[in-house]
């Protein structure tokens, strides 16, 4: 087909046609355009007027579907603008439960917003007043918390600090709720309990039995005083001249005596443990005295001994050493005259004031007697801490494992050394304690744990003891017993008659002038029996339905920390992948005890718990003897036994069990609180310390050398941050180095708890919020919850105490935590370089 064939239209333009049926011409020679236009024939081309309307079309074309666009794009942003406004005067969702209202009242009480969360978050939640007098005032106070604001701001206006304790803080206040319950149980009338639980019930009432207690006097002393091989009254009182040096005295028997009956160390320490690298079986360990009391207290914090690593020990003092300050001669002479007063006391009662001595001879003997004891004392525990174990960073840290016959061996070359004759201790001493098992010693295969620093000790109170008076050992053993059993910390004094009562307490406090208040005995007892038979008591006041309700919430939660601590392990490039996988198996292999043993309510399970215990209405003292005596021979049958990893605490003792609001509270609170308690206690397991056990809770090396290179590297940076922490009130700083690990679990448990915040939010979506805290985000909520932890107020002798733990000081722990957080940061949009922002952090996992 040519260019002028019918019904054809090319890209020029239309043409010309002509009918079907006429016979085509050959057209003539085309001469001009003139010719072409008269003659009736037309080339096909475009003009440009034409060109022109088609662009035309087509741009306006564009230009319609512009506008159409825009208005499609205004349109679009009105509905947003109108839907955010409707939703911003829709009412929030919020949680109107009684505790959700109770938590959002604590919480907006005990803050001072006044104050700027991003120059001291904790002040923020929470302000403290220091009850003592400032002796110090710094120059430089950037490195100073100054009990801080926020959070936690008028916690101590709402919380005022009980006169019989020393510190009062978020934990000490869920405790003596707990008493509270524990009293208000144990003064109920209920049947059918089980025998434990009723056995409870009457060591409560013996104990309030103040006037059966005043009634026998210190009959129930001079007994156990007697068992123990001691004499009523140390021969030192009333014994003089040729006949008291020749005076001879057994010292290894009350030794055994008082490990025995009253669980407590005198000159050797000893005890059962967790082999440190066979965690299923228990060893003998040996070394220095432990100063854990077993007797209940509430002025001190009980001190629970480490279970993996009895083997490092520190220069903590104990709490009756205020008796040994050389740097203050009125407060020595303070406690020598209280002792010579407590000795004058027994000696009264025991001899009914018929001495032939005048008042005047006695008391000379009396303060010759203190005098001698407060240098023995000295002398043993310079002696005992000079031995700390506490600045040793060994990573292959080998425990050795010696023969009796061995240690002996090694005692008595040291004793011979310093031209003193050595006496046979060690297999005698076992030999002594094991009386009372069923285990059957080998001193063949049976060998015994014992540090290098702990072998010293052995071998320097060996010598010590070969070289004192007979007489004055007597005096040592006799008044160190006797203040562990009258004295320590209320301990016994409170069970005693009313004389040496008040003459504890009235020295007491003159070493504490302003911590002046005794705890109602209700609560003393309360606490006491908790402390004896806590499951028996447990059983009293926890939910039965915890195991199916609560459980499986909190069981969740620990799952989603342990997710966290996964995922932010496999971020670290410090790590290598060998060992990434061993932490990996090693957090899902971690056991969870939650709440209390599944075992408590089942029939006949407390009778086997508490198998052998017997109580007596009538006699408070003889309880808690027997009840010693029970455990300490539960502990030796552990000898040879099978590890199998149960309950080492009550359910009763405030830890993250008691934090948990199961739905009552919003999920921010709870990991703030519970989370952050729970990620706490899973970081330990990789901590400075944690990290040297395996899986199965072996210490066996299983980091390769360049990761503990990079770890410890990295320790050094929470070292000296915690370490440039200022306490103006003692003029201390705290020690970095000692508070390493807490401090590793604080920062670690934290960001877990944050993490696992967000991915439960995620799975179930965003939370209720509390009433008056409405314009604040679910993360936010979860930092002013942290705070909230920490709040408490304390003394001066409290602060000093507190730089004597592995724990950091209270508001340290939460300003530490939150200044190594960007998180924290990000939420309350702290600018860079602000107290809580600063430009360098200090991230472990």
């Amino acid at each position: 087909m040519n260019a002028w064939s019918g019904r054809s239209e090319d890209a020029m333009g239309p043409t010309v046609t002509r009918a079907a049926s006429a016979k085509p011409e050959s057209p003539p020679p085309l001469k001009n355009g003139t010719e072409l236009r008269e003659s009736g024939y037309l080339i096909a081309v475009g003009s440009r007027t034409a060109r022109f309307r088609r662009r035309y079309k087509s741009r306006l074309v564009v230009l319609v579907l512009l506008l159409l666009l825009l208005l499609l794009l205004c349109l679009a942003i009105t509905m947003t603008v109108l839907y955010i406004k409707q939703k911003r005067h829709k009412p929030v969702k919020l949680c109107e439960s009684k505790e959700c209202l109770r938590s959002a009242a604590n919480l907006a009480i005990s803050m001072d917003k006044t104050v700027d969360p991003c120059e001291d978050f904790h002040q923020y939640v929470f302000t403290t007043t220091l009850i003592s007098t400032l002796y110090y005032k710094p120059t430089n106070t950037s490195n100073i918390c100054s009990f801080p604001q926020y959070s936690c701001g008028n916690w101590v206006e709402d919380h005022p600090r009980p006169d019989a304790y020393t510190s009062y803080d978020w934990f000490r206040d869920k405790q003596t709720k707990v008493y509270s319950m524990v009293r208000d149980f144990l003064n109920k009338n209920i049947s059918n309990l089980p025998r434990p639980v009723r056995q409870a019930k009457d060591m409560y009432a013996a104990c309030m039995d103040v006037e059966k207690i005043e009634d026998v006097g210190l009959k129930p002393v001079f007994s156990i005083l007697e068992s123990l091989g001691l004499p009523s009254h140390p021969k030192i009182l009333n014994v003089t001249g040729t006949d008291l040096v020749n005076y001879t005295y057994d010292w290894l028997e009350t030794v055994i005596n008082v490990k025995v009956q009253m669980g407590m160390d005198v000159l050797i320490g000893f005890d059962i443990f967790t082999d440190p690298k066979n965690s299923s079986e228990f060893r003998l360990v040996m070394g220095s005295p432990e100063t854990t009391n077993p007797f209940p207290s509430m002025f001190e914090r009980r001190r629970h001994k480490d279970m993996k690593y009895p083997f490092k020990r520190s220069k903590r003092k104990d709490f009756t050493d205020f008796l040994l300050d050389n740097e203050d001669e009125k407060l020595a002479q303070l406690h020598k005259l209280y002792h010579a007063e407590l000795m004058k006391i027994i000696f009264d009662k025991e001899n009914d004031n018929s001495t032939v001595l005048s008042d005047y001879e006695m008391l000379t003997r009396f303060s010759r007697a203190a005098e001698v004891y407060y240098y023995i004392n000295q002398d043993l525990y310079e002696l005992e801490s000079s031995n700390s174990t506490e600045d040793d960073d060994d990573d292959n840290i080998n425990i050795p494992e010696y023969t009796v016959d061995e240690i002996q061996t090694f005692t008595d070359a040291f004793v011979l050394s310093f031209n003193a004759t050595p006496s046979p201790i060690w297999k005698r001493y076992l030999e002594g304690i094991f009386k009372i098992s069923d285990v059957t010693l080998d001193f063949k295969k049976d060998k015994v744990l014992v540090s290098q620093p702990d072998m010293i000790y052995m071998g320097q109170m060996a010598t010590y003891v070969a070289n004192i008076p007979d007489y004055e050992l007597e005096l040592y053993t006799w008044m160190k017993r006797l203040l562990n059993y009258i004295q320590v910390v209320e301990v016994m004094a409170v069970h005693t008659i009313t004389e040496i009562r008040s003459l504890f307490y009235r020295t007491y406090y003159e070493t504490r002038p302003l911590e002046s208040s005794i705890p109602p005995r209700s609560l003393h007892c309360a606490s006491a029996v908790n402390d004896m038979l806590g499951m028996a008591v447990a059983y009293g006041i926890v939910d039965p339905h915890f195991l199916s309700v609560t459980k499986p919430k909190v069981e969740e939660m620990i799952d989603e920390l342990k997710n966290a601590l996964a995922h932010l392990v496999g971020q670290v490039n410090w790590m290598d992948d060998n060992t990434k996988l061993a932490t990996y198996l090693k957090i899902i292999q971690m056991k969870t005890l939650i709440g209390f043993p599944e075992w408590l309510f089942e029939k006949g399970e407390l009778e086997k718990y508490y198998d052998g215990i017997e109580v007596d209405r009538k006699k408070h003292l003889a309880n808690m003897i027997n009840i010693i005596q029970v455990k300490v021979k539960k502990g030796l049958n552990q000898l040879h036994q099978t590890n199998n990893f149960g309950w080492s605490t009550d359910p009763t003792e405030v830890n993250a069990y008691h934090t948990f609001q199961e739905n009552t509270i919003s999920d921010s609170l709870n990991y703030g609180s519970l989370g952050t308690v729970l990620g706490h206690e899973i970081t330990h397991g990789f901590d400075n310390f944690g990290r040297r056990f395996d899986k199965d809770g072996n210490m066996v090396p299983w980091w390769n050398n360049d990761t503990i290179d990079s770890f410890v590297n990295m320790t050094k940076c929470f070292i000296k941050q915690y370490s440039t922490y200022f306490l103006p009130e003692v003029n201390e700083h705290v020690d970095g180095k000692k508070t390493l690990g807490e401090n590793i679990a604080d920062n670690g448990g934290l960001r877990e708890a944050l993490a696992a915040l967000r991915h439960h939010l995620r799975r179930h979506g965003p939370e209720p919020k509390l009433p008056g805290f409405e314009h604040m985000t679910a993360e936010q909520m979860f930092f002013l919850s942290y705070g909230n932890l920490w709040c408490g107020i304390s003394t001066k002798s409290s602060i000093q105490a507190d730089l004597e733990d592995e724990h950091s000081p209270l508001h340290f722990r939460a300003r530490g935590s939150l200044q190594n957080s960007e998180d924290f940061a990000r939420a309350f949009r702290c600018r860079p370089g602000s107290p809580m922002n600063p430009q360098q952090r200090c991230v472990i996992f």
